[in-house]
């Protein structure tokens, strides 16, 4: 069993997972956004140890998730939504009103399940739109 827990960091507490999964071969360089350090960022631990993380970029009214890891032996153990979840909670407080997310890959059910709907698609990405109301989880 995993006892995990979420808070928001700084952004460099993500980098690390961010190039594990998303540029494992790579430079660091690859997985820094240049908005990285205006950004809201937050972190699931096991222990000491980041196993997923999410990284906020606000935008008008919207807030784009630009990357959400989770450590590949930890997946389906619900980590990414409870970040989606922290993610939401965070984006109602501020009076967001979308969360958008562009993602690569087959990913649809992941974020359909998690309230998601399809705004557009492109050739190597699909867009993700999910409006944040008065009850941000639902």
């Amino acid at each position: 069993m995993i006892d995990w827990y979420i808070e928001q960091v700084f952004a460099a507490r993500t980098w690390k997972l961010r190039k594990e999964v998303f540029s494992p071969e790579g430079k660091l360089a690859e997985v820094m956004l240049d908005g990285d350090f205006e950004a809201t960022h937050f972190a699931a631990y096991d222990g000491n140890e980041v196993v997923g993380v999410l990284s906020l970029i606000s935008s008008v009214d919207a807030y784009i998730i630009h990357f959400l890891a989770v450590a590949p032996d930890l997946r389906m153990k619900g980590i990414g939504t409870a970040l989606l979840r922290y993610a939401r909670l965070f984006v109602h407080t501020f009076a967001g009103k979308y969360l958008l997310a562009n993602v690569t890959g087959d990913q649809q059910h992941f974020w359909t399940s998690n309230g998601f709907v399809l705004l557009k698609q492109h050739e190597d990405t699909v867009t993700y739109s999910l409006s944040i109301t008065d009850d941000p989880i639902h």
